[in-house]
């Protein structure tokens, strides 16, 4: 369990220079002044609005998000952001949910469950996903549903104006199983924009494409139709498409509360609109390479790119960012001729811009919410996990094929907090050992077995003290005998191998009697004859050192008595001349 979850009460007061590193700092007042100032511009378009709770993910924030109440959908991409949400339909602001994803057959069992509290509408971009929402159908009214499109992102969504997209909405307008709501976009490539014409085009691009989306459908056939981004949101005031009167247009965005490097890399958003910080801490110092560490690396900041170069930047000074990473390692660097031994020391705290607000808040479990003097005014903790449910998921009376999920989040556990006191929670005492004056050794083990035993008073005397020890010696026993043998056989081979060269230069220089010949031709064939039987044995599988050692000894008898005799009558055939 994440240690903040314990005492980040404790913090509410002290300055965020106190929090513990790395934290995830929330700026209220920015954060807010983000919020109203869209909600202001949805307001004068007299436009629907939809947030995307993602990005934080804690009830704080969506209820200013949805204005308390005056926005009554929301959209969700995962089961805990859903559940969380869920005392806002008690307090009657939240009346629908848009699950963000395409939905799939997993998810579904979860998604019908919760649909017992509040409206649940579905995305779809295949032909494939009505059709098992149709098998479910048996006893459920019909989805509504959003027809999801592509408009360049190329992340989810099916084609504008394409054959598969005529294919889907035809399928869907004929399926028992679905009631189609309208068509929605999200211009995920608009991240990539530098300025606010940029933000324009991407924005009428959307509306264009769910507009002629909508042409497949009866002209009388009211629909939703849901566009944006953070950045295009932050343009939606140039909005002035005249809608049909069966068409109501509504926009979407998530991480416009926090902002964030990306954002303020498309020249829609100051600096100083960014609502969220990580606090981090110098580790270290390095002035033969002009940087610095820092504790946050991949997990507190993300390794999310923007136009800007690097992971990061600290808040206050500009010529510093993050220039690498790992895992918990954030290094400091500079290209402006500013030296780190003069803008940092051990010990010092920092706040880090992050280029993607909504990954890195992924990795904290609980926000510190500070005011315009970095005060800690309270403490947030986020929906975290992606499925969410203390019992069995009985999906396969849905789906017989599927297997039957027990599935938790940490937000269950956490939530739950210590059961134990301090006395039960703390390691067990060592069991007592007995011993007397007659065992002096009996605490002694055998740390070679897997299980413990006491050892005879005679312990230390023994010359083998485990039974470790004594395979060990076998072992080694063995292996001496073995190479015993094949250093025999190889001196055997040797002598044969020195008396076959004696015989041949016998033959070269006229001296070989025709006895010797004929023994030589023994040894000959007999080696030959030892040869093939050999490799007979080795085809079966039936040689070993036994064997060799056999053969080799045999005929370096052999070659032993053809020597002897050999000398004896070359000695004699020497001493008559």
């Amino acid at each position: 369990m994440d240690y903040s979850l314990e005492n980040h009460k404790n913090y509410i007061g002290k300055h965020v220079s106190e929090l513990p590193t790395p934290s995830l700092v929330v700026n209220l007042s920015v954060l807010k002044t983000n919020v109203e100032t869209l909600h202001r511009d949805v307001e004068k378009l007299g436009i629907g609005f939809r947030p995307h709770v993602k990005t934080l993910k804690s009830l704080e924030v969506t209820r200013l998000m949805m204005a308390d109440g005056k926005y009554k959908g929301i959209i969700a991409s995962t089961i805990p952001e859903i559940q969380g949400a869920l005392p806002l339909v008690k307090e009657g602001l939240l009346e629908e949910c848009l699950y963000g994803l395409p939905v799939y057959p997993g998810i579904l069992p979860r998604l019908i469950e919760l649909r017992k509290s509040l409206r649940i509408m579905l995305m779809v971009d295949n032909e494939q996903q009505v059709e098992f929402l149709e098998e479910s159908a048996s006893s459920q009214q019909p989805w509504d549903v959003f027809i999801k499109l592509d408009v360049g992102s190329r992340r989810a969504g099916v084609e504008a104006n394409s054959a598969a997209l005529n294919r889907l909405v035809e399928r869907a307008r004929k399926s028992p199983a679905i009631s189609i709501y309208g068509f929605y976009c999200h211009a995920g490539h608009s991240y990539g924009g530098r300025s606010r014409d940029e933000a324009e085009k991407t924005l009428d691009i959307e509306v264009s494409s769910v507009l002629a989306a909508a042409k497949l459908l009866p002209s009388d056939q009211q629909l939703v139709i849901s566009v944006g981004s953070t950045p295009t949101a932050h343009v939606v005031e140039s909005l002035k498409a005249s809608m049909p009167e069966n068409i109501k247009l509504e926009l979407h965005a998530g991480n416009f509360p926090c902002n964030d490097l990306q954002q303020v890399s498309t020249g829609l958003v100051a600096e100083t609109q960014q609502s969220v910080s990580v606090a981090a801490e110098v580790c270290s110092v390095y002035p033969e390479r002009n940087e610095a560490l820092v504790n946050a690396g991949v997990i507190a900041l993300s390794r999310e790119a923007s136009a800007f170069s690097g992971f990061g930047r600290v808040v206050g000074s500009p010529a510093w960012g993050v220039v690498r990473l790992s895992q918990e390692h954030g290094i400091l660097g500079t290209s402006e001729g500013r030296k780190v031994d003069e803008d940092f020391k051990v010990g010092q705290k920092v706040q880090l811009w992050c280029n993607h607000a909504c990954i890195a808040a992924a990795a904290f479990y609980v926000y510190y919410v500070v005011d315009e003097q970095g005060i800690v005014r309270d403490t947030w903790i986020p929906w975290k996990g992606w499925i969410t449910h203390p019992q069995q998921l009985e999906s396969a009376l849905l789906f017989p094929s599927l297997p039957r999920l027990t599935i938790m989040s940490y937000a269950d556990v956490a939530a739950s907090g210590p059961k134990q006191s301090p006395e039960e929670a703390a390691a067990p005492q060592p069991p007592q050992v007995i011993t007397d004056e007659s065992a002096s050794t009996a605490s002694l083990v055998d740390v070679d077995l897997p299980s413990v035993h006491t050892v005879p008073n005679d312990f230390l005397e023994q010359e083998i003290k485990t039974e470790t020890q004594a395979a060990r010696i076998e072992r080694e026993e063995e292996a001496r005998e073995e190479k015993r043998k094949r250093d025999e056989a190889a001196a055997k081979a040797k002598s044969a191998d020195n008396w076959l060269i004696q015989q041949f230069s016998r033959l070269s220089d006229g001296s070989a009697t025709g006895l010797v010949i004929a023994n030589f031709a023994t040894v000959v064939g007999l080696g030959a004859y030892l040869g093939y039987k050999g490799w007979g044995l080795y085809k079966k599988g039936k040689l070993d050192w036994k064997a060799v050692t056999l053969g080799a000894g045999i005929l370096a008898g052999v070659t032993a008595a053809e020597g002897a005799v050999g000398r004896y009558l070359y000695k004699g055939k020497k001493g008559g001349k």
